[in-house]
């Protein structure tokens, strides 16, 4: 089982939005810690991930060697990717 961090910026996001779509989110982040790379997620770069979740994309890190996930950017699917700042 890995262990499921977010950077400080995706929890300021999550906590800005409604509560039905902060649910729908968690529970798909929640998820990466049962399987990292679940059908649909899509390698962007070297252990760089993207899941959809609606019309949102949740952009992560995985690190084989501490059985960690690093959720890095959860965006909508239109201006998630303008400022590709992942690492």
């Amino acid at each position: 089982m890995y262990e499921v961090r977010l950077k400080r910026s995706v929890e300021k996001f999550l906590s800005e939005q409604t509560l039905k779509l902060r649910r729908q989110l968690v529970k798909k982040i929640s998820s990466l810690a049962e399987n990292p790379s679940p059908p649909g997620s899509k390698k962007l770069d070297d252990n760089i991930y993207r899941i959809r979740s609606g019309s949102y994309r949740i952009i992560y890190q995985v690190k084989q060697s501490q059985l960690l996930v690093l959720v890095v950017k959860v965006g909508h699917r239109q201006g998630i990717y303008k400022h590709s700042d992942f690492q």
